[in-house]
C-alpha cells in the first residue's frame, strides 16, 4: 500500500516537473490552443471511446467537476490560469458543460491582478450506447461558445467571441491493438466584442473551418494520439488563409480508474504549426483533475 502511494506520488511530482521542463521550452503557448484544433477540446467533442472496450478511456459520469491548471505560466507568463467546469448529462445520449477561467498573480513576476477571462458553455449529442450505427464506429455532434469576461490581461484573449458547432466521429481500427481512428469537423464563427484585437501567431483572423484526424492507442497504463489539423478561411471569408498542424500526445493516469470517484491525469506533448506567419514548434503538458458523482439506481 505505501509503495503503491509512494509511486503515484512519484508519477505526480514527475508530471510537473516534465510540464516545467516543456514550459521552458516555449516562449508562448500555441497560438491555435483556443481553436478546434485544441487537444483537450477536441478529446471532449468525440464519442465516449470507452464504448469500445477501452478501459484506459473511462466514461463520463452523470456528474464531473474538473480543473486543469495552467501550470506553465509559472515560468513565462506573470499569472496563472485555473478553468473549473462543471459537465452533466441531462438525458441519456445529450450532455452539456459549462467552464469558467479564472487567473491570478502567482507572486514570482510583476503583479497582474485576478479574476474570471474566460467562459466557455456547451451543448452534445451522442449516438447511444445501447443501438449504436456500429458496434465499432460511433458519432457526436454539438456546439459550443466561448466568450471572454470582464477585462483580462491582454495575453489572456483575442477579443472575440466563437460560436463552434461541429460534428465528430470514432472508429474502432484494429481491436487486437486497441487502435482508434477518429476525426471531426466543426466551423469557427467569430464576433467582435469591446476588447482590442489581439491574434496570435498563425491564427486566422476571420471565420474558418476545421477538419481533424488522428490516431488514438491504448495501453495498460498510458494512452497515445497522434492528431493532424487542417484550418482554412476559405469558405466562410474573403480570406484565403491555411494553418496545418501535428500534435503527439501521451496521456497517463497519476490515480487507478476503478473505484475512483477522483481522476488524475497528465498529459505530455508536442505541436508542429505551419500557417501564415511561418512555422511554430514546441511542447506543452498539462494535469488535470475529475471528480466524478453517479447517481444510485
Amino acid at each position: 500500500m505505501h509503495r503503491r502511494r509512494y509511486l503515484h506520488f512519484y508519477g505526480l511530482t514527475l508530471a510537473l516537473g516534465l510540464i516545467a521542463v516543456t514550459g521552458r521550452a516555449q516562449s508562448t503557448v500555441p497560438s491555435q490552443a483556443t481553436s478546434l484544433s485544441n487537444l483537450g477540446d477536441l478529446l471532449d467533442r468525440l464519442p465516449d471511446f470507452s464504448r469500445f472496450g477501452l478501459s484506459n478511456f473511462m466514461p463520463h459520469d452523470i456528474f464531473q467537476f474538473y480543473s486543469s491548471p495552467h501550470f506553465g505560466d509559472l515560468v513565462h507568463k506573470d499569472f496563472m490560469r485555473v478553468p473549473l467546469g462543471l459537465r452533466a448529462k441531462f438525458a441519456v445520449d445529450y450532455q452539456a458543460h459549462v467552464e469558467v477561467e479564472g487567473y491570478f498573480t502567482h507572486g514570482l513576476a510583476r503583479s497582474a491582478g485576478y479574476g474570471f477571462d474566460r467562459l466557455n458553455t456547451g451543448v452534445k449529442y451522442e449516438t447511444p450506447k445501447t443501438s449504436p450505427t456500429s458496434p465499432d464506429l460511433s458519432w457526436s455532434t454539438g456546439v459550443d461558445f466561448i466568450t471572454p469576461l470582464s477585462r483580462p490581461p491582454r495575453d489572456l484573449s483575442d477579443g472575440y467571441q466563437h460560436t463552434v458547432p461541429y460534428v465528430a466521429v470514432s472508429k474502432l481500427l484494429m481491436p487486437d491493438c486497441n487502435l482508434v481512428g477518429y476525426s471531426t469537423l466543426g466551423i469557427d464563427l467569430l464576433n467582435a466584442t469591446n476588447l482590442p484585437s489581439n491574434f496570435g501567431r498563425n491564427q486566422l483572423h476571420s471565420n474558418s473551418s476545421t477538419l481533424s484526424s488522428g490516431l488514438a492507442r491504448d495501453w495498460k497504463k498510458f494512452q497515445a494520439l497522434l492528431t493532424a489539423s487542417y484550418s482554412s478561411t476559405a469558405l466562410f471569408s474573403n480570406e484565403t488563409h491555411q494553418v496545418f498542424g501535428l500534435r503527439p500526445a501521451i496521456v497517463f493516469p497519476l490515480t487507478r480508474w476503478q473505484g475512483r470517484h477522483t481522476r488524475l491525469t497528465a498529459t505530455v506533448g508536442g505541436w508542429s504549426i505551419w500557417g501564415p506567419d511561418g512555422h511554430e514548434l514546441g511542447a506543452s503538458g498539462s494535469v488535470r483533475v475529475e471528480f466524478n458523482y453517479k447517481a444510485k439506481r
